[in-house]
């Protein structure tokens, strides 16, 4: 089955990343990037009328906060409100960083754009057009097959890792 997706991210971090896999060739499903942190804001009523039925919504998301109230509720939402709608979570463990370091040959994310600090790292692939982050992280011998396999920690025992679902084959 052809789903329409929708990817809800964090930050704009990562907004690049998913942009950037979605580059040709694409190593995960084509869909909308639209930026909402499922860890920190409840989903509106009004939000829920963007996801048409057969829709799968992707929620990518930080977790080292132990915080999953917002998260529980929009999942729950989601599979409540909008009808036959697939949800489907990618837990970065711990965070954006760590999936750069797992997923690459870098040892810390910041080699990735040959930043001094986190934040200059986070600045830099945020300055890059989404084609110019795809080349860096194949330069790094980027292996989307590590991303977002990893467990979650146990605050997030409640999700599964969707990565499968959204790779292309």
């Amino acid at each position: 089955m052809n789903r329409k997706c929708v990817y809800l991210t964090e930050g704009e971090c990562e907004e690049k990343l998913i942009k950037a896999l979605k580059e040709n060739p694409a190593l995960i499903l084509p869909g909308k990037v639209k930026r909402f942190n499922v860890i920190q804001s409840e989903l509106k009523t009004s939000n829920l009328v963007t996801f048409s039925p057969g829709s799968m919504v992707i929620l990518v998301f930080d977790t080292d906060v132990d915080y999953t109230e917002h998260l529980k509720k929009n999942i729950e939402l989601l599979k409540k409100r909008c009808a036959g709608v697939k949800v489907v979570t990618l837990a970065q463990v711990l965070n954006f960083e760590d999936e750069i370091k797992r997923c690459t040959d870098v040892n810390r994310a910041q080699e990735l754009t040959r930043s001094q600090s986190l934040r200059d790292f986070k600045s830099a692939v945020n300055k890059m057009k989404d084609s110019e982050f795809r080349n860096a992280l194949e330069r790094h011998k980027l292996d989307v097959s590590k991303l977002w396999t990893k467990e979650p920690p146990k605050g997030f025992d409640f999700i599964e890792q969707g990565a499968e679902t959204i790779r292309n084959k």
